[in-house]
């Protein structure tokens, strides 16, 4: 939890709040942040980082939205939490070894004082959970169409979305445990009805670079260890750009 926050910060902060969590890291252990950063957990061509995180969170109702497309955030209380998430037992140190020799950081042209850290965990049995989202779900394809990824929205077809999802979770657990996995993610196809377009997200994730994103509850069903893996990696891609973020539904974060 920060305090001393200026009254405003971009709607879209996954950037920099990624920055931050580099340097913290770095500043514990130098090598492991750029090892981190440059390399990651590697299969093939393609890196993971697995770790994950929120924007910050300002208390209820002590914001306001500003700006032509409400792209900024007002800040009405000086104080905001930030949610970090990691499977990582490594990555999760360092950030212990940053705050506890450290209590002012940096961000968005703003020093921000450390009130409180808290490490905690979740346990799961095996079964299924439900998930609400705490940042977009982001997910991609390629095809002859687009020179550039399309990003699949789940009202546009929701199932199609769960398989795409669980397709990604099974990857990222087996690279990660070096198991396969048998885990499935299931879109609310209800809320989905409901809500329609609105589920859709635009993100900013750094100057003329956009992607899109689903806001949606999700039905995890596999072992107690892949639905915590889940719950601490992010769901879909660009989980250490902060998407994907998940919490258990009904529980106040």
């Amino acid at each position: 939890m920060f305090s001393q926050l200026a009254s405003a910060v971009p709607r879209d902060h996954f950037h920099q709040l990624s920055g931050l969590i580099y340097a913290m890291i770095q500043k514990a252990n130098r090598d492991y942040s750029k090892w981190l950063h440059d390399e990651g957990f590697l299969d093939g061509k393609k890196s993971f980082k697995f770790f994950c995180f929120s924007k910050l969170i300002p208390e209820k109702n002590a914001y306001v939205k500003a700006g032509n497309n409400d792209e900024m955030i007002v800040y009405t209380k000086d104080i905001a939490t930030l949610y970090i998430s990691s499977p990582v037992r490594e990555i999760m140190q360092h950030l212990v070894d940053f705050l506890l020799l450290n209590r002012e950081i940096r961000i968005l042209n703003h020093n921000l004082i450390i009130q409180n850290a808290f490490a905690f965990t979740e346990n799961f049995e095996d079964g299924e959970d439900l998930f609400k989202c705490i940042t977009p779900i982001v997910l991609s394809t390629r095809n002859d169409e687009h020179k550039t990824p399309f990003y699949l929205r789940a009202y546009q077809d929701p199932v199609q979305f769960g398989e795409f999802l669980t397709r990604n979770a099974r990857e990222k657990f087996r690279i990660f445990s070096g198991k396969e996995s048998e885990v499935n993610v299931i879109v609310d196809s209800g809320y989905v009805e409901r809500v329609g377009r609105k589920s859709n997200v635009r993100i900013n994730i750094v100057d003329d670079i956009e992607v899109f994103g689903s806001v949606v509850p999700v039905k995890i069903s596999g072992t107690g260890e892949e639905i915590a893996f889940l719950y601490d990696t992010g769901l879909g891609e660009k989980n250490s750009l902060g998407m994907g973020m998940i919490e258990i539904a009904g529980k106040r974060f």
